[in-house]
């Protein structure tokens, strides 16, 4: 129960934090009371969306302090701000509720900071960005199903909400990529841009 409240918090949160988030309200958590995080899908989305916005703040701050590249260090100190503001207010929210709160970065992202650290110039520009189109056309595409499809009222107009702001980060992730692989033919780098 407290694991959904709180993980409806940060994907809400999350989305909204992408752009700005003001989108958090005290009152959006339901009082159901879960069994189990695997029983309850509501419950996984938040905890995913939790976890995955505090990745977004971690690789950010990876590149944007390496990043030569005018356009992804936007992009990436975008990501922290908007990030780190979200998590921030999850973690008001959840303090409020009396929940748990659980930003552990995912295995995935921890593997991506990893290379990411040891990226350097084009191709830490290249990993990350390709990272962020894949990763937000998933996000996109859960929020869109959980604001059609959520079990609890509060998640369903929390990524009903939040859908937009992905959706724009989406699209500004795209347009830095495609500008990023303009001009080489994927495969051509003799550094590997394989993962």
């Amino acid at each position: 129960m407290r694991h959904n409240l709180f993980a409806l918090l940060v994907l809400g949160l999350i989305s909204v934090g992408c752009t700005t988030n003001k989108a958090a309200t005290p009152d959006t958590a339901a009082p159901s009371s879960a069994s189990s995080p695997s029983s309850n899908p509501d419950q996984e989305f938040v905890t995913k969306a939790a976890q995955g916005n505090s990745a977004e703040v971690e690789l950010g701050k990876v590149v944007a302090a390496k990043s030569k590249n005018p356009s992804v260090k936007q992009f990436a100190q975008m990501m922290v701000k908007d990030h780190t503001t979200a998590l921030n207010e999850l973690q008001e929210l959840a303090q409020t509720k009396n929940l748990n709160f659980n930003d552990d970065l995912p295995d995935d992202a921890k593997e991506l900071q990893t290379k990411l650290s040891s990226d350097t110039g084009k191709q830490l520009d290249k990993d990350y960005m390709d990272s962020m189109v894949e990763d937000h056309q998933k996000d996109v595409q859960e929020f869109t199903d959980k604001s059609q499809n959520a079990k609890d009222s509060d998640v369903k107009q929390w990524a009903s909400k939040t859908l937009p702001t992905l959706q724009k980060h989406l699209e500004k992730a795209q347009q830095i990529d495609a500008k990023l692989n303009k001009g080489k033919a994927s495969g051509s780098s003799p550094s590997g841009d394989s993962q």
